[in-house]
């Protein structure tokens, strides 16, 4: 299939499209295929069927699976990919003592049984999902205090190995597989279906605070629909589908109708219409059944009556006295002007004389008994006041506690609004009705996007559970292959397809097609288990690999496409962070909760404040600011969701280096880092230095790095001979050019 174009500038791209053709032939759009395990030359290289695919096509380049890495590398490997976290030197010692043939997968268990593997494999999830705690409006950038709750349903849905099919249907339709009309009770079990929805919450979402005319409220509300489509496309399908909001796109074979079908999936709840549009603070249900919140209302109500019998005595006590200072403001004005002022209040505002009105703002003063004015004149009322207030703090106190509540994505029209294509994208010409669909080449004969007939008395139309339905079909080509190319780049540095939001043309093609489909075989296969994709790559050759550097190698394949080694890298923001904090001994490892709050300071930078209760928790459960992230995590590449992260890119510059140098974060690190070795080490440089880079690397030290320490622990003697705490202040320093040095910041 060929379409040719005219030449017109994108709005949505930017770009010029000249006249061109899209080909609808290509390998994303393809079923897949389950591939035959291919025959090597050197079987002895290879341990799983992932290695053959590897083997096969370096062996076509005079290549081969390098050497095994040794198991200190090995379990230090394994701990960050699955945790984000160091091992412990316990744990450390026991896989290097363990001699069982299976005490590697033994360790891998281990580490995906424990709860900090949520907190790793979700926070990737959510970099996909444009997970925020704010609504990222401009500057406005208000807060989403409910979010959170989204954050730790995705922990627990990861630990848990949710099927990656459930894990996707219940994010698109919780509340469709629920059932759920808005009034309806709230179950604990259908709480977790609708904090599911929030996926479709994380779109960058400014209604809160639109101030502009008609037009741009409009703009606001359809950019938030184009977000969510965003999010999906490129997250779930690893298309850039948003180039077909003005015209038909210019690469792929995606219409611009079919751009408008895929937002009239989510326009029953995502509906652009003023009349029916709720903005995010609206977008909440009570998690509670009918019961529990009759109950809650009973609970108040006495209290409710008390608090208004109070603040009425109140008021009655007060009035005479309002009367009478005003009374009194009134006597200091000369007649004529009292006279006046009394006649102008006394005339109805709207037919009040222009002199009026301004004799009455000249004196507004004279007119302002709020309880504070009254309290500051008359002893009496301060002291009944006080009394009251003392009252009311005591009744509130017994108070039950709100009802908690979910910020979610429900239906609350039986009707749907028609749905237009916007004509060349402009959100105020509207074009032809469309119905809700999907891509017609990404369908088949057996999964098309089918929306069921809407039975009696249900609210929801249907549109999301039938979208997510056509999505995890196994002849849906993308789904699985996006997903198991996420999971290949996170364990290897780079995906199959190094473009992870891009499967379309214009994105690069697969460097081992063949691998790939065997990988989005396989879990399907397997049950659409993360955690059996994890153990299928962690058991082979490939990953297990030395990162030794061999130069005929090198020379061939500089860039490691072909993965003849273990590419090194750099540990993530957050992994930077979290780290410290392990190897100090002081991480907070409570999970879930609302975020840890950040603010900017005077100097511009956004920090935790280090006096707050949650300050050394994982990063994971800061305070997710679009226009504010944290400055440690942006400085190392944190996620930034526009409108969410498909791949973070690793830069190298100097600040970083300068801020592991003077951040206050990492000095307060290193000082507990230096205490904690000094009091569990033995009194002299070499065990001290064998425990703190056993901390911090996985490993003792080599020669060159003992000999570079010892002789910097030797100057900073020098330095401080006359303080008392001198060796403190001595392995502070030192601890701190540990964690600055590229044996704690990698990973090999």
């Amino acid at each position: 299939m060929v379409r040719w174009r005219v030449i017109v500038r994108c709005c949505a791209c930017s770009v010029w499209l000249f006249a061109s053709s899209v080909h609808a032939a290509h390998w994303s759009f393809s079923p897949v295929v389950r591939p035959q395990v291919p025959e090597v030359r050197d079987a002895g290289r290879v341990r799983t069927p992932v290695d053959y695919f590897i083997q096969r096509v370096l062996e076509r380049n005079d290549l081969s699976l390098g050497a095994e890495a040794d198991r200190a590398t090995l379990i230090r490997r394994v701990a960050f990919d699955l945790t984000g976290l160091p091992p412990t030197p316990d744990e450390i010692a026991a896989f290097l003592d363990d001699a069982a043939p299976d005490a590697f997968e033994r360790m891998v268990e281990r580490y995906l049984a424990s709860p900090h593997y949520g907190e790793r494999w979700g926070r990737h999830w959510l970099d996909v999902a444009g997970y925020a705690d704010s609504n990222g409006y401009f500057h406005a950038d208000t807060d989403r205090p409910l979010a959170y709750r989204y954050r730790d349903w995705v922990i627990r849905a990861v630990n848990a190995d949710k099927p990656y099919d459930r894990f996707i249907t219940e994010q698109i339709a919780g509340d469709e597989l629920a059932g759920f009309a808005p009034g309806a009770n709230v179950t604990p079990d259908v709480a977790e279906l609708l904090i599911a929805t929030h996926y479709l919450r994380n779109a960058p979402d400014g209604t809160d605070v639109s101030d502009g005319n008609d037009n741009e409220r409009q703009t606001d509300r359809i950019r938030v629909l184009e977000g969510t489509l965003q999010v999906a496309a490129s997250g779930l399908l690893g298309l850039t589908v948003q180039c077909a909001r003005c015209h038909d796109h210019k690469f792929d074979p995606i219409r611009q109708v079919e751009y408008y079908r895929m937002q009239a999936v989510f326009s029953t709840a995502y509906t652009p219409d003023p009349k029916r549009w709720l903005k995010t603070a609206q977008r909440v249900v009570t998690m509670a059944t009918h019961d529990e919140i009759e109950a809650h209302r009973k609970q108040n109500e006495p209290i409710d009556r008390e608090i208004a019998a109070f603040r009425a005595s109140l008021d009655g006590f007060a009035k005479p006295l309002r009367d009478r200072l005003i009374a009194e403001r009134l006597e200091a004005l000369d007649t004529p002007t009292r006279e006046a002022l009394v006649q102008a209040r006394n005339v109805e505002e709207k037919q009040r004389t222009d002199e009026q009105k301004a004799l009455i703002e000249k004196h507004e003063a004279i007119f302002n008994t709020e309880d504070d004015a009254l309290a500051k004149r008359f002893d009496e009322f301060d002291t009944l006041r006080k009394s009251i207030d003392a009252k009311i703090k005591a009744l509130e106190a017994k108070r039950p506690p709100p009802l908690p509540q979910i910020s979610c994505l429900v239906e609350h029209h039986a009707e749907a609004l028609p749905h237009h294509l916007l004509v060349r994208g402009v959100h105020t010409d509207r074009g032809e009705v469309v119905e809700p669909g999907v891509p017609a080449v990404l369908c088949t004969p057996g999964n098309r996007y089918q929306v069921p007939e809407r039975p009696e008395g249900q609210v929801h139309a249907g549109r999301r559970s039938a979208f997510a339905q056509w999505l995890v079909s196994p002849e849906n080509p993308l789904v699985a292959r996006v997903m198991v190319n996420r999971i290949w780049q996170h364990h290897v540095g780079r995906g199959l397809v190094e473009t992870p939001g891009n499967f379309g043309q214009s994105g690069l093609p697969p460097s081992h097609p063949e691998l790939l489909d065997y990988l989005a075989s396989e879990f399907v296969r397997r049950g659409w288990s993360v955690k059996a994709m994890h153990r299928l790559i962690l058991r082979s050759r490939v990953y297990q690999q030395s990162s030794a550097l061999h130069e005929a190698a090198y020379a061939i394949d500089p860039d490691n496409r072909l993965y003849w080694r273990f590419s090194p890298y750099r540990l993530d923001a957050e992994s930077i962070r979290d780290a410290a904090l392990s190897v100090a001994g002081e991480l907070d490892r409570r999970f879930a909760g609302p975020y840890t709050p950040t603010g900017r300071g005077g100097d511009g930078r956004v920090t935790v404040d280090p006096a707050h209760d949650g300050a050394r928790r994982r990063s994971v459960y800061l305070q997710q600011r679009r226009t504010q992230p944290l400055s440690f995590l942006e400085l190392f590449d944190g996620s930034r969701m526009e409108p969410n992260c498909i791949r973070r890119e690793v830069s190298t510059v100097a600040l970083q280096s300068l801020t592991l140098l003077n951040d206050a974060f990492i000095h307060r690190r290193a000082a507990a880092f230096a205490q904690r070795v000094l009091n569990r080490a033995a009194p002299n440089d070499h065990d001290r230095l064998t425990l703190a880079f056993t901390l911090a690397a996985s490993r003792p030290p080599d020669a060159a790095e003992r000999a570079a320490t010892r002789a910097f622990l030797r100057d900073q003697r020098k330095i401080y001979a006359d303080r008392d705490d001198a060796e403190l202040r001595v392995w502070t320093d030192g601890c701190q050019m540990i964690l600055a040095g590229n044996a704690f910041l990698y990973v090999e």
